[in-house]
């Protein structure tokens, strides 16, 4: 991905996590595997970057959908990674974690690693982006 598509990829991250998570979990978007070398492994649904929608959920997710224990709409019930593709390309760009108490790493985890490697807040992850 080039370094101009990353600032508009910050505002699609948080966008599909509000979403996915609603209003009560809003921050869980705050989490990168910075050191993750592959983005889309664990994704259990897939946004597109252009509009949003949903191109690709596991068939452990939709299972849980259908069963009614995962709402779409509000995002209740789901806990996992989600995953985004901003090129268009069927390939997941950036993950981020949808996990916790209410759908968040404490802040405190997020900030604790080393800069630039590991689990990061997003904001780190654009700035070791842009550097």
């Amino acid at each position: 991905m080039s370094v101009p598509l990353i600032r508009p990829a910050a505002a699609v991250l948080g966008a599909a996590a509000i979403v996915l998570v609603g209003a009560g979990a809003a921050s869980a978007h705050e989490c990168i595997n910075i050191s993750k070398q592959n983005q889309a492994a664990g994704v259990q649904i897939v946004f597109s970057g252009d509009d949003f929608s949903p191109i690709w959920i596991s068939s452990g997710l939709q299972k849980r959908i259908d069963a009614g224990l995962v709402d779409l709409d509000t995002g209740d019930g789901f806990r996992g990674l989600i995953g985004i593709d901003f090129d268009g390309d069927s390939v997941v760009d950036v993950s981020s974690f949808i996990v916790g108490p209410d759908g968040e790493i404490p802040p405190k985890a997020q900030h604790s690693g080393a800069p630039c490697n590991g689990v990061v807040n997003i904001q780190a992850y654009f700035t070791c982006m842009d550097g």
